[in-house]
């Protein structure tokens, strides 16, 4: 994804640079990138760091709780992202978050209609959406293969749910076993947060985990009795 025949992709890939994705949702163009002396700006202009300075500097003051150090190779694939996002908004299409708190595609006019599918993270349906309109990002020059995954880490998904307690849970799908029923939950928040497999009874079975792919998403169900306790 990154030219690394190009000197200055070679040096973006050996730095780490400071991220906010809320700053860059405010700015509305993706200006989530820190420099030194122009404070959130896009990728290009952002102030780049090295490893080991990346562990003796600290993040700027006063941030927002998600500022974090990105390497360089994350952080022009995020601003790949960025602009696959806005080449399909401009082509008139968009990513909705319904009242069941799921994502699914969409274009302008039936956003408010949108709570069919089976998307369950943003990126997901953004994936969908880009590969839908191929062409728009073929016209603008750009590539959306590998770019939004369906790998997803418990951590990010107890974020997007808002959870804010070990006590938070959300069902995120339901899958047929052998004519009994489960659901896929994910539990707890920030660096604590799991996904778990629990039965009709609501009781959780098999064993915990950190990563899911909703692409194999079924075959995570392992259905046989859990001993012990979510980890802490």
């Amino acid at each position: 994804m990154t030219n690394l025949t190009n000197p200055i992709a070679v040096q973006l890939a050996a730095s780490v640079v400071i991220y906010s994705r809320h700053e860059a949702g405010l700015s509305g163009d993706g200006a989530g990138f820190w420099s030194n002396s122009a404070g959130w700006t896009a990728l290009e202009d952002a102030t780049l760091f090295t490893p080991q300075q990346s562990l003796d500097f600290g993040l700027p003051l006063g941030a927002h709780p998600d500022v974090c150090w990105l390497p360089g190779a994350e952080a022009a694939r995020v601003t790949l992202v960025d602009q696959i996002k806005a080449e399909l908004r401009n082509d008139g299409f968009d990513v909705a978050q319904a009242p069941d708190g799921r994502w699914y595609s969409a274009d302008e006019q039936d956003r408010d209609e949108v709570m069919a599918g089976e998307y369950h993270t943003e990126s997901l349906a953004w994936r969908d959406l880009a590969e839908s309109r191929r062409h728009v990002l073929e016209d603008a020059a750009l590539a959306h293969d590998g770019v939004f995954t369906a790998v997803a880490p418990s951590a990010h998904l107890a974020q997007q749910y808002r959870h804010g307690s070990a006590d938070s849970v959300t069902i995120l799908h339901t899958a047929a076993h052998e004519g009994a029923e489960y659901q896929l939950r994910v539990c707890g928040a920030g660096n604590a947060a799991y996904f778990e497999w629990t039965d009709e009874l609501g009781d959780p079975v098999g064993v915990v985990f950190e990563e899911v792919d909703f692409d194999h998403i079924e075959a995570t169900l392992a259905p046989a009795a859990r001993e012990g306790t979510a980890p802490m």
